[in-house]
């Protein structure tokens, strides 16, 4: 396979590109739930801060 044809396939459930592929039937709207569902949680890893600290630096 080519490199682009590997970064598309890569990027088919890419936040930036999940609408544009819905409107051209790359992907199906079940296929995209799905793929969302599956997402791993990694809320844990999450660094959370407060505005109050945004305001002190």
């Amino acid at each position: 396979m080519s490199l682009l044809h590997e970064a598309i396939i890569e990027k088919k459930f890419d936040t930036r590109m999940v609408e544009k592929n819905l409107v051209r039937n790359v992907v199906a709207d079940k296929e995209v739930k799905a793929h969302v569902e599956n997402l791993q949680d990694d809320g844990e890893n999450a660094t959370y801060i407060s505005l109050d600290e945004l305001e002190d630096q």
